[in-house]
């Protein structure tokens, strides 16, 4: 949970990457410079324990099976006169722990004990037991992190007081992705920014507190690749009818602005990327940025994801913008798959909750309305400019008292409540037996649609916690939002036998015809990435015993398969991934050997749902 801290000892920058922020907060924002000093230990140590409970449930070097214990302690020898042990403050199922302070080497005798504070460290200690291809590459990731996490931390501290309670839509969307401060639950390298300096993280970061101005690009249209709305229109034609001020920009300064298709290009990307890489097309006239056509828009967690402005009519729309930068594991550009297809998985999507009696109502899906890139075979050219337009309808008509709140955030602190997110939202709940009550609920919002598109039409939903949005009553949960479909899987046999046929561009990764990547991409989601977080923040901070929570997890799982056999023809489906859903292990992303050895590569973890908890229904 991020927590707003007292600023404690102020660090000494240590690596390339902190003594760079350092030198240019010295430089740019010399008020920011002793909060990233004070805040420099704790993100070390954010990082370093996820890089630890990583390797650990991943068992890289053999961590988590040729270790030993020792109390409540952790070691593990590397060689014949080198040890690493760190203690651990809790244990939980599928092989999550969360290590606590210090981790120390032992190494020859001359040497000592010398504890360990940075990640980039322990990377280059554990390169030498198994070498990877990828350790450099990680350390380098690691230390970038540490380094923006500290002044994120520094930021959202001094932004805490002036973040306004949420109003409703798209402003409480807004408000409570601002409170996340660590990113990704499970990701070392969670705030990674390679490829920007210190100051471009500065200016635009999740923090910086001041909107980007999108600026419209305009490709002739023998060189764009487009998936227009469902009414025609392109990306382009999308926006200049939302914000007329954008259409008068490029009819006053774009000859023949019917030849080209404009995409919205994040102001970063146009000047560090998209001048230089498309030097020759802007200078033929193929590729044309018009500096005049600027659109306002905040980001989201995502970064490459904002929320542009009010409409004149009031309106407000997501863009999906490419960004040449590395967040997490990948480069967040845009793939001509995802931009293009992104519509058509949407309509499907939407087609199949609003067929759908037991999900229809309860559940919604963010509508792609359209998405384009440029087209060519040099793939980092097309990822590089490429923009998706999302509709915002879904979060604009919560109804009265209902909040929208991103799932990633529910584990974050609130400054206005002091508390957790989920611990607020737990206390608005009430109940007798409110954490349970509440998970099991939550649960009957996100299982039903995870499940049914897996089993009955074949679609993998990538449910982690970014893509979702649960909404909120008085702290019930009312609705899920969904959001994103460049990571779905689909298996066409199951999708087809309903009569549905998805017109998708060749090459996708998305399609498979292995129904295990399906099973994979719903299960590691739902279940490690998304349901694991909630369960161990209330195990962790209501005392809910974990058993209990998981068993209410199950008993809806069952009951969401049970109606679903309703349909005769779905049954030998039922049982296979019934069987997969409640087999000994689960499938769960391998985010550190994906960085070592490349790749989509999966571990497999003891599974709560099956082995820990299970005791019949009750």
């Amino acid at each position: 949970m991020t927590v707003a801290l007292e600023v404690p000892r102020l660090a000494e920058p240590a690596t390339p990457a902190e003594r760079r922020m350092y030198e240019a907060l010295r430089d740019a924002a010399p008020a920011l410079v002793e909060g990233f000093l004070g805040h420099l230990a704790r993100a070390r140590f954010t990082v370093l324990s996820r890089l630890l409970a990583a390797l650990w449930r991943e068992n890289v070097t053999g961590l988590r099976s040729a270790s030993h214990r020792v109390g409540g302690w952790v070691v593990h020898e590397l060689g014949p006169e080198t040890t690493i042990a760190f203690p651990v403050r809790a244990e939980r199922s599928l092989d999550r722990i969360e290590p606590g302070e210090p981790l120390v080497h032992l190494g020859e005798a001359a040497s000592g004990v010398v504890v360990i504070e940075s990640p980039r460290d322990l990377a280059a200690l554990l390169s030498a037991r198994e070498p990877a291809p990828g350790w450099s590459a990680l350390a380098e990731e690691l230390d970038d992190s540490v380094a923006n996490l500290a002044l994120g931390y520094t930021r959202a501290n001094l932004r805490s007081e002036a973040l306004p309670p949420s109003t409703g839509g798209g402003d409480d969307l807004l408000y409570f992705e601002l409170l996340n401060t660590e990113g990704h639950n499970l990701h070392p390298c969670a705030r990674t920014r390679l490829g920007m300096s210190p100051y471009d993280v500065l200016r635009h970061d999740l923090e910086a507190g001041e909107p980007a101005e999108l600026v419209l690009v305009g490709i002739r249209r023998d060189r764009a690749e487009s998936s227009p709305d469902e009414r025609g229109r392109d990306v382009g034609e999308v926006l200049r009818a939302a914000y007329p001020a954008l259409d008068h920009a490029v009819r006053e300064q774009v000859r023949d602005p019917d030849g080209y298709l404009f995409l919205p290009v994040h102001p970063w990307q146009l000047d560090t990327v998209v001048r230089s890489l498309f030097a020759d097309e802007i200078a033929e006239g193929a590729v044309v940025p018009v500096p005049a056509a600027r659109l306002r828009a905040v980001p989201t967690g995502s970064l490459r994801t904002l929320l542009a402005e009010p409409s004149p009519a009031g309106d407000r729309l997501f863009v999906k913008t490419a960004l040449d930068v590395q967040i997490t594991s990948t480069r967040r550009t845009i793939s001509a798959h995802t931009t293009n297809n992104g519509p058509r998985y949407s309509r499907l999507i939407r087609q199949i909750i609003g067929n759908e009696p037991g999900l229809a109502g309860r559940v919604a899906a963010l509508h792609e309305l359209a998405g384009a890139s440029y087209r060519g075979s040099d793939e980092r050219r097309t990822r590089s400019l490429s923009a998706l337009v999302r509709g915002a309808d879904e979060i604009a008509e919560t109804g009265s008292g209902e909040v929208p709140i991103p799932a990633c955030t529910l584990t974050a602190y609130s400054p206005h409540a002091g508390t957790s997110v989920l611990t607020d939202l737990l206390a608005r709940h009430g109940g007798r037996d409110a954490p349970l009550d509440w998970l099991e609920e939550y649960v009957r919002l996100l299982a039903p649609v995870v499940l049914t598109l897996m089993t009955k039409y074949g679609v993998g939903l990538e449910a982690h916690l970014q893509n979702c949005v649960p909404t909120f009553v008085d702290g019930v949960p009312r609705r899920m939002l969904l959001r994103d479909w460049g990571g779905v899987r689909i298996y066409p046999p199951r999708l087809e036998r309903h009569g549905l046929r998805i017109e998708r561009r060749p090459g996708a990764l998305t399609i498979t015809d292995s129904v295990d990547r399906v099973r994979a991409k719903a299960l590691s989601t739902m279940l490690p990435n998304h349901l694991d977080e909630i369960v161990g923040h209330l195990v962790a901070q209501r005392a809910v015993e974990e058993t209990a929570a998981w068993r209410r997890v199950r008993r809806v799982f069952e009951e969401v398969l049970a109606g679903l056999a309703d349909h005769p023809e779905l049954r030998p489906d039922i049982a296979a991934d019934r069987e997969a859903l409640f087999a000994p292990r689960l499938p769960v992303k391998a985010l550190v050997r994906m960085r070592l050895w490349g790749g989509e590569r999966y571990v497999h973890a003891p599974n709560p749902l099956r082995i820990r908890c299970w005791a019949g229904p009750r």
